[in-house]
């Protein structure tokens, strides 16, 4: 959703609330499985636009331990400041205000076109920002919440996949001795 902030941005000092009520965002680094809600407050600093607020929603997320998926609650606390910069077109125009933004990932989108706030975006990059690296379901009685596996379960399967791997009973052992026969033959 984008959100037109021209009357925030042409006026030092002006404030606006935003109820945030999205639908479940998707994309192919993301999956949303409820809507974003919250609140947004957009605050005209003088020299910057103040973007302070809370969020939440819930995302699908593949376990660490057994590679299943689940559903995970996350709650964003969003706090960005974007540099104000004012421009002059002459003596009897009015200034026009641009809206400065560092450009640190190519992956990430820009939140500003002119004056309409890509909202979207904002949240997708909280979002993203707020899932765990490592994603592991809660533990119920030394189980895991989601595979119902107790540590020791999680271990002996790593372990094993570890032996194989090193042993060259895996799926690509094959493939690898295909390689090696191949190599041998042209040399």
């Amino acid at each position: 959703m984008r959100l037109d902030l021209t009357e925030i941005l042409l006026d030092p000092g002006r404030s606006a609330s935003y109820t945030i009520d999205e639908p479940a965002l998707v994309d192919e680094n993301l999956e949303c499985t409820a809507k974003v809600t919250g609140k947004l407050t957009f605050t005209n600093a003088g020299e910057a636009l103040l973007v302070k607020g809370k969020g939440s929603t819930t995302v699908a997320l593949v376990c660490s331990r057994c590679a299943d998926y689940f559903e995970q609650p996350v709650v964003l606390d969003i706090d960005e400041q974007f540099e104000l910069e004012t421009q002059s077109k002459g003596a009897h125009s009015l200034p026009t205000i641009r809206v400065v933004e560092e450009d640190e990932s190519p992956v990430a989108g820009k939140m500003f076109d002119g004056m309409l706030f890509d909202l979207t975006e904002l949240l997708r990059q909280y979002i993203l920002l707020d899932e765990p690296t490592r994603p592991l379901p809660p533990w119920e009685n030394d189980r895991c919440s989601h595979c119902h596996r107790t540590a020791s379960e999680v271990l002996s399967r790593v372990q094993e996949n570890e032996q194989d791997a090193s042993s060259g009973n895996n799926a690509l052992s094959g493939l690898k001795s295909l390689l090696q026969q191949r190599d041998d033959d042209t040399d």
